[in-house]
């Protein structure tokens, strides 16, 4: 047993019992935390061990403080895709993290979003395949990414036969590494601190190491130690060492009364004495570069044959401060390289690291791995080079370049290349995210004369920054600037532009400069300008209630997008979608959805919260709530640049209140309700939840005043072509209030709308809205036909319950009591609680004699509770097939399978999709799925 493993016992139960849940298919994740020493990597090396025998697939890897500023560096060792010759499944995941797409992208946020996916699903695939562990020690100098991606592994970890063992010292703990902590533990990670030995464990660990126990004199001298076992270990070490430990009498002892050092860095560094000069020396350049020791990079750096070099290297490892891993030749405590690196003077380490720049210059190595280098001199050295990677350091280390750019554009003594280089820097910032440093050096460059090409690049800049921060009045005036003096590509800017204007709302002089980027586009060739152009006019018309020519618009831009590389702030896809819903074409609308969806999720595309909200409110309207909650929670974990989050909370908040499961809004989103103006983007299904929640509290006037607005002043994404579907509820509840007037405006408004888009859903709002009005049952059943044809069960359900209101009025009971048996029927479909019991309560108020026990809801629990979709997830997971393979079958995202299997495993009472499997094979699995239609 290792030293430092003495009297960790009971932790290294606790953990190998965690690994035999894991492969037996039900994860966890446990956080060791604890001070440099104390034993957290030797738990994990035994937490190893016993995963390999297990046949778990091992994922190791370690922080390290240098690469903190390297996207994902923790995350690409611990998956080995970083290594020569990973294996196939993590080409495409090395692929990204080398920058391959980045040019599709808007900025860091969408590229990390992209590649923390690909990791996801390659785990993912790993874990369908067989248990999984990730081992991962000092995480306190991870960088941010990497700490994402862990947070994301622990959610819903239980599902999966996974371990996930990361340790920590205490210190440093940054925001991100707290705010992992915060959430691993909240979703009911096992929280393990390592405390000191107790005195059994010393003495046991002293008697394991000298071959006897400890006498009174050596006992005392350990005690000092105070149970640390790495520094007890280096005690008895160093003791042996000098000569000073004798065995008499069956006792170990020491003439010693006092430690030779009294620190425990001291006391390791002591082993150093006996070794050669050389030895020495190389250890101290080596622990001034950091990280593994690269023993070729190493004898170059210092002019020193291989051999040499490699004999020091041995005669260390044989010293106990040096250690063959799987990542190479390491020390063999951070401990060791802290204290060799601060004995090196900083002008020395400084000159290390540029010679190590040099020479990986000279070999080709990875930009990042050079920048790495670059960023520890105090010297602004290799201008020429940084420009020449810029881009790529850009994608792969965003902060490095920004730290290298700064100060080689403020050293630079040529106002040429200090203009490149700041342009750089500028570009640097605004992938990064840092838009007010950008701004800043944007002013200075513009506020310089700049030759015309200089000053449209820096425009466009501008633009960019401006767009980056939500400044869109500032963005769409740059972009008519930059497009004014642009020698090439004019109409790209104009697009641009014209994009800004349309997102404030300004159509007139969105449509002014989308036709000029379509003349621009179409005069040059350039069909990314067309694209922008013809999309932009698209959406204009679709806001205008011009469906058709919305469409027809879209289908040149979607043909011009074919031919164009770069990243767009613009989806036609996405346009399209929203167009085909407003055309009621489903089948259509599915296609073009799938195809968006898997676009900006496979490139962090602007729109991807765009296309999961809108797929979200098909689900709804077609009464698939399960997959729309699925949907909506997949969607809050995307990235939301246009900030449509409290849509989606609106949207499951609206499902919540029909079921029956909630009355009210969220406090944070009842006063985002109330205090969002009208005109606001995406603001339509947050006040129609506060709607709902209105009328419970205050009543159906109430309820009407909060919504009525959104129809008569339809905010800019949300025209009345698609916002009709608030009509059903605004209808209802103009009815209950006794407002004819507003009444008579709905049947007038939508009919006006259906002239000109004759579809099956608007001909039921037109028909619902009147037979309300008229308490015409004929019109109040031509409406549940139509809504029935358009697939929108919950609608169908209110023409049906007002029908048979009205019938039982006219003294029709029969056909009063089928229309309202019909009406619970759907809702009971549902699982509208709410609805269920207002459709019975205005039932007995109309006097419809209901039978004792209406239709029996969807059961809460077991195999007949689960949703089409989520059978048919579960049926997947039974064949043991991950969630990007019943993702890519069902043209959904592996996120929203993996929220269907948490929703699956709920409804089941199960921990593991293992358990999943088992249960497939069950009388109460094979009695559901003979009661159960083809999904």
């Amino acid at each position: 047993m290792p030293m430092t493993l003495f009297g960790r016992e009971p932790q290294v139960r606790l953990l190998q019992s965690a690994a035999d849940e894991a492969a037996a298919g039900r994860g966890s994740a446990t956080l060791v935390e604890g001070e440099s020493g104390i034993g957290k990597s030797a738990l994990l090396d035994a937490v190893a061990a016993y995963c390999d025998r297990l046949g778990m697939r091992i994922l190791r890897a370690a922080g390290e403080q240098l690469e903190q500023d390297l996207p994902f560096a923790l995350a690409g060792a611990c998956l080995g895709v970083l290594a020569t010759g990973a294996e196939p499944g993590g080409a495409r995941v090395a692929a990204l993290l080398r920058g391959e797409g980045a040019d599709r992208q808007p900025g860091a946020a969408g590229h990390d979003f992209v590649v923390t996916e690909a990791m996801l699903d390659l785990v993912d695939a790993w874990c369908a395949a067989g248990p999984v562990a990730v081992l991962v020690d000092d995480v306190q100098w991870a960088d941010p990414q990497s700490i994402v991606l862990l947070h994301r592994l622990c959610r819903g970890i239980g599902q999966y036969p996974l371990l996930v063992v990361i340790s920590a010292a205490p210190e440093p703990r940054g925001e991100a590494m707290s705010a992992l902590v915060r959430s691993m533990v909240a979703k009911g990670a096992q929280r393990m601190t390592l405390p000191p030995l107790d005195p059994q464990a010393v003495a046991e660990l002293v008697e394991a190491a000298v071959g006897a126990p400890a006498g009174p004199q050596l006992a005392q001298l350990v005690a000092a130690t105070e149970g640390h076992p790495l520094y007890l270990a280096e005690l008895v070490a160093g003791l042996e060492r000098d000569g000073a430990l004798r065995i008499s009498r069956g006792r170990a002892e020491t003439d010693h009364d006092t430690p030779s050092v009294t620190s425990l860095q001291a006391m390791i560094m002591s082993r150093l004495g006996p070794l050669p000069s050389l030895t020495q020396a190389v250890l101290h350049k080596a622990a001034a570069l950091g990280g593994p020791v690269d023993v070729p990079l190493l004898a170059a750096v210092l002019d020193v044959p291989v051999l040499d070099l490699a004999d020091a290297c041995a005669a260390a490892t044989g010293a106990g401060l040096l250690v063959e891993t799987d990542a190479g030749l390491q020390f063999r405590h951070d401990l060791i390289r802290q204290g060799l690196a601060g004995q090196t003077p900083p002008s020395v380490r400084g000159t290390l690291h540029l010679r190590a720049a040099q020479v990986l210059m000279d070999r080709g190595a990875d930009v990042e791995r050079i920048a790495e280098h670059l960023a520890q001199t105090d010297r602004a050295e290799h201008g020429q080079w940084l420009m020449d990677v810029a881009p790529q350091l850009t994608v792969r280390a965003p902060d490095l370049a920004v730290t290298l750019l700064r100060a080689a554009a403020a050293d630079s003594a040529d106002e040429a290349t200090a203009t490149r280089l700041n342009i750089a820097l500028i570009r640097a910032l605004l992938w990064a995210g840092q838009t007010d440093e950008a701004e800043q050096i944007l002013h200075d460059q513009l506020a310089a004369y700049q030759p015309p090409a200089v000053r449209t690049q820096l425009l466009e800049l501008r633009m960019d920054g401006y767009f980056r921060q939500g400044r869109l009045q500032q963005a769409a005036a740059a972009g008519e600037d930059a497009a004014r003096l642009a020698p090439v590509h004019p109409g790209r800017l104009y697009g641009f532009a014209a994009v800004c204007r349309l997102l404030l709302g300004e159509f007139g002089e969105g449509d002014r400069l989308a036709g000029e980027a379509l003349r621009s586009g179409l005069a040059s060739g350039d069909v990314v300008a067309q694209a922008y152009g013809h999309n932009t006019l698209a959406v204009l018309r679709f806001a205008q209630n011009r469906v058709q020519e919305a469409l027809d618009l879209n289908a040149e831009a979607v043909k011009a997008l074919g031919h164009a590389d770069g990243a767009l702030i613009v989806d036609p896809l996405v346009v399209r979608a929203m167009c085909l819903f407003a055309q009621d074409q489903p089948a259509e609308l599915d296609q073009v959805l799938d195809a968006a969806l898997r676009r900006n999720h496979d490139t962090g595309g602007f729109y991807l919260t765009t296309a999961q909200l809108l797929r979200a409110n098909v689900l709804f309207l077609r009464g698939r709530w399960d997959d729309a909650l699925a949907e909506i929670r997949t969607s809050l974990d995307s990235p939301d640049p246009l900030c449509q989050a409290p849509a989606l909370h609106g949207l499951a908040a609206m499902v919540d209140m029909h079921r029956g499961q909630t009355r009210t809004l969220d406090a944070e989103l009842a006063t985002l309700a109330t205090s969002t103006p009208l005109e606001t983007r995406f603001t339509a299904p947050l006040r129609w939840a506060h709607s709902l929640a209105a009328e419970t509290d205050s009543g159906p006037r109430a309820a009407l005043d909060i919504l009525y607005p959104m129809w008569e002043q339809p905010p800019t994404f949300s025209p009345r072509c698609i916002g009709y579907r608030l009509c059903a509820d605004l209808a209802r509840f103009a009815h209950a209030a006794g407002d004819a007037a507003r009444l008579q405006d709905l049947v007038d408004t939508t009919a006006e709308l259906l002239a000109g888009q004759p579809i099956a859903s608007l001909e039921g709002t037109v028909a619902f809205c009147r037979g309300l009005l008229h308490d015409d049952p004929s019109q109040l059943l031509a409406a549940a036909a139509s809504f029935a044809q358009a697939g929108w069960p919950l609608y169908e359900g209110y023409a049906r319950e007002h029908a048979a209101v009205v019938l039982a009025g006219d003294g029709r009971l029969k056909p009063a009591r089928d229309e309202l048996a019909g009406a619970v029927a759907l809702y009971t479909g549902l699982d509208a609680a709410r609805d269920i019991d207002r459709a019975r309560a205005r039932g007995r108020q109309a006097g419809i004699r209901q039978g004792v026990r209406g239709p029996r809801g969807r059961p809460k629990h077991g195999w007949a509770a689960l949703s089409d979709t989520e059978y048919k997830v579960a049926l997947a997971v039974a064949e043991g097939r991950s969630n990007p393979d019943i993702a890519a079958q069902m043209f959904v995202s592996p996120r929203t399978v993996q929220s269907h299997v948490s929703s699956i495993l709920a409804k089941l009472g199960l921990r593991s999709r293992v358990e999943i499997a088992v249960g497939a094979a069950t009388v109460e699995h094979r009695e559901a799925m003979a009661g159960r239609r083809t999904p």
